[in-house]
Order: structure tokens, then sequence, then C-alpha cells
């Protein structure tokens, strides 16, 4: 079912028990795996992937932790009816902040980010209400007093952008939203962390909430677009 894992690939005990999670997250994404099949044995799982038992026993307790294969004592382990919320909600500790897991995480969050906000923002120029300016320009105000005061700016942040998305008027769109909200927090949050990036967060949402009072689609998207790219550029040097 599995292929041993190249050790040549692989720098230390971590790097095995990730490479074991994301093989049989893999094999139930592509169905080889369905929900309510039983995993083989730790001896089996180990002789498969080429390892000792103990990352195989570490990974099915990630697995477990993650929600995605329930451990039923005395008769094997098995493969859960997986929830989107629960593999959001344990995000980042499937991930560790040192990994290259973690950066990759990151890049392909950005990427989500421009498909879906970069819309939202022109959106919310074209069809935002008083009350959505009203929502935004509170959460730029928190945030230029989290700054003042040097205090975390993710959660003022967030409410600057989820401000946007519900101001484009879609329900998908703030539904897809509410469905990435861990993963966008700990996006925003990464962000958050590095020194210095608080005001220049700040112009950007000045200017974007500019935009979108003016009902400047284009502006408003361009302006987003070049947003989340800064933010990225700015979180991939942090991370060197």
């Amino acid at each position: 079912m599995f292929q041993a894992i190249d050790r040549a690939q692989i720098r230390d005990f971590d790097g095995f028990y990730h490479k074991i999670v994301e093989d049989i997250k893999a094999s139930i994404v592509d169905g080889t795996l369905k929900t309510g099949m039983k995993l083989p044995s730790e001896r089996d799982l180990a002789a498969q992937f080429g390892v000792s038992r103990v990352p195989v026993r570490e990974a099915l307790k990630t697995l477990e932790f993650m929600g995605i294969v329930q451990h039923i004592r005395g008769n094997g382990v098995y493969i859960r009816s997986v929830d989107i919320h629960d593999l959001l909600q344990h995000i980042e500790f499937a991930v560790q902040n040192d990994s290259d897991d973690i950066k990759q995480t990151l890049n392909e969050l950005f990427e989500v980010r421009e498909a879906i906000e970069v819309k939202a923002a022109q959106l919310a120029a074209a069809h935002r209400t008083e009350k959505d300016l009203q929502i935004l320009r509170n959460a730029v105000f928190a945030m230029e007093c989290d700054i003042k005061a040097n205090r975390n700016h993710k959660q003022s942040s967030m409410d600057f952008h989820s401000g946007i998305i519900d101001a484009a008027q879609n329900k998908i769109l703030s539904s897809i939203n509410k469905t990435l909200l861990n993963l966008l927090w700990l996006s925003r949050q990464k962000s958050a962390e590095i020194s210095g990036r608080g005001p220049i967060a700040l112009e950007f949402h000045r200017k974007l909430f500019k935009a979108i009072q003016d009902k400047n689609t284009s502006s408003a998207g361009e302006l987003m677009k070049e947003h989340l790219g800064q933010a990225k550029r700015a979180l991939s040097c942090n991370k060197e």
C-alpha cells in the first residue's frame, strides 16, 4: 500500500513521521483509503515505510489528534469520516514552525488569499454599504490603536480583511472565508510577528478603505494584490 521512505531526503526523526502522515492523508484524498477502512498494524506500516515503529506510532497519534483516524482498543486503527473543520482546527499542530511544512503551507495560503481577496476587494468596492464602511473604519482605527500601544494587531487585521469579504455581498465568498478562518489566522499571525510590519500593513489598509469608499474597483483589487504580495515577500525574507 505504501512505498518505503527515501532516507536520503529525510533529515531527522520529525521528517519520518511527517512523511508518514502526508502519505496516509494523500491515500485518503486519492481514494485508496476510504472511511471505515482499517489501517495495517504498526508493525506492517513500519515494514512498508521502511522505518521503526516509533515514527509510525507518532504519525498515528498525530492523525488521531487531527480527527483523521480512530484507534479502537484491541481492534486497530480505522479511517474516520474526515471533517474539514477538524483539519483546519489542528493545522498548527500538524506543521512545525521551524519546518519546511510551515513554509509551504504559508506560501499556499497566500496563493489562496490572493485568489479570494483580490476579487473580494473589487466586489466590496462595487457593493459596499454604509454599514460595511463603518465596520472597515472601525477595524482600521482598532489597528492604529494596537500599533500605537505596541499590541499584536492580528485580530484587527483579521477584522478588516473579513469585513472586506463581507462587504463583497457574496455568500459563497463569505462561506469560504469562514471555512478557512483558522488557516487565515495562521497566515496573519505569522505576518504580524514580523518586526516593523504593522505600520506598512496599516497604510495598505487605509488605502484599501479609501478605494472601497470611493467605489474604485480597479484600485481596490490592485492594492489588495500588492498588499498580499508584500506580506508574502516580507514573511519569506523573515524565514530565511
